[in-house]
């Protein structure tokens, strides 16, 4: 899709990878099990909804393992990656961009939510050198009932206030509902994070031609507590 709208995103030199989510029980679903990658328990899912905490994190690190495959096998490195989804797969894709520092990864190229939520958003913080190397694209539709809006305008926020450069954008439309308009801006997200215009003039300036950048000690409890849970989860993070 994102090919026929911008043909440099289609050369042979970008892959694209669709991780599935696995078969869950869902708490929602009065515990039968369904595609999921973490347990819901409140629906819609608006700013009061609970979180699955073991469940999303398990989630980001199943991405993290197909991500690990991808560096091995293509060779491409993490400033190179996008990564994205859809509802749950917005969420998890959020949680995995900007939660990366706390275990030591090198931050994503870009990071893209549709219709989704910011996670552990009242505990949430990322370090300054992710938000700066970490751009979002979150697009919402206004009349989601499934999703409400109130999340990415809280999510957006959160983020914005802790550095990201946020692409903000929402359509008169439900969930699941897709435009023309909605790939078009989001194929130009990707387009821009993985081939930036570079003036003239920056590539002169020294602070372009030599970066150091040193990420700050980050001591906030919501990245102790979130590499506590991948640590103490770790065992069971394999299918």
């Amino acid at each position: 899709m994102l090919p026929s709208i911008c043909p440099r995103l289609g050369n042979d030199n970008i892959h694209y990878v669709f991780p599935q989510a696995p078969v869950i029980s869902v708490t929602l679903n009065g515990g039968s099990r369904v595609t999921g990658w973490f347990d819901l328990y409140d629906w819609p899912i608006d700013s009061t909804s609970r979180d699955d905490q073991i469940g999303q994190v398990k989630a980001v690190r199943m991405l993290e393992e197909t991500i690990e495959i991808i560096q091995r096998e293509e060779g491409i490195p993490a400033h190179r990656i996008v990564v994205g989804g859809f509802g749950q797969g917005g969420a998890v894709a959020v949680l995995a961009a900007y939660s990366r520092q706390s275990r030591g990864l090198e931050p994503f190229a870009g990071c893209v939510c549709l219709s989704g939520w910011l996670p552990m958003r009242k505990h949430f913080t990322t370090n300054d050198y992710t938000a700066e190397m970490t751009p979002l694209f979150w697009s919402h539709g206004k009349y989601d009932e499934h999703i409400l809006i109130e999340q990415q305008v809280l999510g957006c926020q959160k983020l914005m206030d802790r550095g990201v450069d946020v692409t903000q954008v929402t359509y008169p439309v439900g969930h699941e509902s897709f435009g023309a308009v909605e790939i078009e801006e989001m194929a130009d997200f990707v387009d821009d994070v993985l081939f930036p215009k570079v003036t003239f003039e920056e590539l002169q300036e020294p602070s372009f031609q030599y970066q150091d950048v040193q990420e700050e000690t980050e001591t906030a409890e919501f990245l102790a507590s979130l590499k506590y849970l991948f640590d103490q989860n770790e065992g069971r993070f394999r299918p």
